[in-house]
């Protein structure tokens, strides 16, 4: 707890101008948050394969790389299987490709597949690191990776002692489960909920080395534009504060919310006589945790449509997880895979759009 709000400190004191007394009212919301019940920490905290980088004086990105193991290259092997007689026959259409320092397995790819090597990434860092710090970066058995950046001198209020901050995520990998892309997000800083991705006006997408150089000339640009669609977000959310609620609104934006997952769905309500009835939305684990949350919110916000969105985006940012799934580090690196380029990112976008219509 003492070591993220140290990192918070730093972060806000290199970011923006700040007198004591703001200072003062940021920590003490940090602190306010965990006396609410509220997980006071990020996926990437609990994560073992994330680690913090104190990046407030633009360290040597040789260093960072070597640190967090991501100094390696992909290469590629040939693919052999045993035959009926022992032989070795080389498999023709597909590669292996293996980390050239351990010689651990990363994917078998059709022999198409073109590796985006990790050197490249370095250097795409490299050349936005005038407009951004480096925040954490996850590796994921060396398959996939996350690099989190947080975009310099882009830290507003929502509300009172509410900040958020702009960041600039980039993810790929190695096993053929997601593209080398660029997203924006932002973060609400006082229980570090991942809020909605900022649409961007072209994909960021990299498929190879060149495609990386090709595009590294207008990465400023695209910065400055995400700047102001961060801005147009945040007006978003003060509108949302200003919106008082009702329950039955709240019922709205939940049903509408889910609804693929319950309309014209069955329930069992007894397993002997095989009985049923008709599935509704409260029955759904998500909006009974999300119900839970939403008093919290309540509590803190007012009953706003600010509020509900919060309440929403709290369960997929520290609670969503597979009972069957003991391990808290797994379920936070599940989380933050679905968050930055799986389903959730999805919903989290939904539920800003229904508590906006509100």
């Amino acid at each position: 707890m003492n070591n993220q709000i140290e990192l918070f400190k730093n972060q806000l004191e290199n970011t923006i101008n700040m007198n004591s007394e703001q200072f003062s009212n940021n920590i003490n919301n940090q602190l306010t948050a965990e006396k609410l019940g509220y997980q006071n920490s990020s996926n990437e905290t609990i994560f073992k394969g994330s680690k913090f980088i104190d990046d407030t004086f633009k360290n040597d990105l040789d260093v960072i790389w070597k640190n967090n193991g991501l100094d390696f290259e992909a290469v590629k092997a040939p693919l052999f299987y045993k035959g009926t007689n022992g032989e070795l026959i080389e498999v023709k259409d597909h590669q292996a490709i293996i980390n050239n320092q351990n010689n651990n397995l990363l994917n078998i790819p059709k022999l198409q597949y073109t590796t985006l090597q990790l050197s490249a990434i370095k250097n795409l860092v490299s050349q936005i690191r005038q407009y951004t710090t480096i925040e954490s970066i996850s590796n994921i058995d060396d398959k996939k990776f996350i690099i989190n950046l947080m975009v310099d001198n882009q830290i507003q209020e929502v509300q009172k002692d509410d900040p958020h901050k702009l960041r600039l995520v980039i993810v790929s990998s190695h096993d053929s489960s997601v593209s080398c892309h660029i997203s924006f997000f932002h973060t609400r800083m006082f229980c570090f909920n991942q809020m909605n991705k900022l649409k961007q006006s072209q994909p960021l997408i990299f498929k190879h080395t060149r495609s990386i150089n090709d595009n590294v000339s207008r990465l400023g640009s695209i910065i400055d534009w995400n700047k102001q669609q961060f801005t147009k977000s945040i007006e978003d959310y003060k509108l949302m504060v200003r919106k008082e609620i009702k329950q039955e609104q709240v019922k709205e934006v939940l049903e509408r919310l889910y609804f693929d997952k319950w309309n014209g769905k069955k329930v069992c309500i007894d397993r002997t006589t095989k009985s049923e009835r008709d599935k509704s939305y409260l029955d759904l684990v998500e909006v009974k945790q999300i119900k839970e949350n939403l008093e919290k919110e309540f509590e803190q916000n007012g009953r706003t449509a600010y509020a509900l969105c919060n309440g929403i985006n709290y369960y997929y940012n520290h609670q969503q997880g597979a009972s069957n799934i003991k391990d808290e580090s797994t379920r936070a690196r599940i989380r933050m895979e679905q968050n930055y380029y799986g389903k959730n990112s999805s919903i989290i976008d939904r539920s800003k759009e229904l508590c906006m219509s509100l």
